[in-house]
Order: structure tokens, then sequence, then C-alpha cells
């Protein structure tokens, strides 16, 4: 029995990177705040997007790679949504929400045609 090699694309890691910026981006933007609740589930989805793409890497088979990728496209609509209840919580600028909820959109395309190249 062969041990299962995740495969890796260019998008595949152009998605993990990008989603590592973006977790970057979105705890830039709490800095020091007295709403623990919203900015916790809101950093913590963007670390789980980028978390679900490194694992895709390691996964043990097919499957749990298409698990992994599923999970971070997931996670990509999880944040957009954060990011739009922070926008009526006051928490984010409107036009930098517009920024980074675009940069979610994207991403989950991109997370998309990885998982086509996979098949």
């Amino acid at each position: 029995m062969h041990k299962f090699v995740p495969m890796s694309t260019t998008e595949h890691k152009t998605a993990w990177q990008q989603a590592r910026t973006l977790a970057n981006e979105v705890y830039a933007q709490f800095g020091i705040s007295f709403d623990i609740d919203y900015e916790h589930q809101t950093c913590s989805a963007a670390t789980l997007l980028s978390r679900s793409l490194a694992h895709s890497f390691e996964a043990e088979d097919k499957g749990e790679q298409r698990r992994a990728l599923l999970q971070a496209r997931g996670y990509c609509g999880d944040l957009a949504a954060m990011i739009h209840s922070g926008i009526k919580l006051k928490k984010i600028a409107p036009e930098k929400a517009d920024i980074l909820i675009k940069k979610c959109d994207d991403l989950s395309d991109l997370i998309r045609v990885v998982m086509k190249q996979y098949g």
C-alpha cells in the first residue's frame, strides 16, 4: 500500500499564502478593544481558514484533503459574515470591510479552483 502524497499546485500555495495574509490583516484591524467575543470569533475564523489550508497540504488521503479545503471555504464565508456584522457593530469601517470581504470572496473562489484541480 502506498502512502498518499497530497498534491500541491501553485493555486493551492497561493490560497494558503492569501489566507495567512488575510488573518494578519483581520488581527491588525482590531488592536485593543473591549468586545472580546466578536473579535475572538472573527480572528478565530481568519486563523482557522489559514489552518485548514495548511492542513490540506498534510492530508493522509484525498478525502481528508477535500474536507480540509471544504472547511477552508466555509471559514471564508464565516469570516465574511463576521466582517459584515462588524460594520453594524461599528467595529470596522465599511470601506475596510469591503476590502476584506472581497478578499474572502476571492480566496473562496481560488479554493474552488484548487478543489477542481484535485478532482
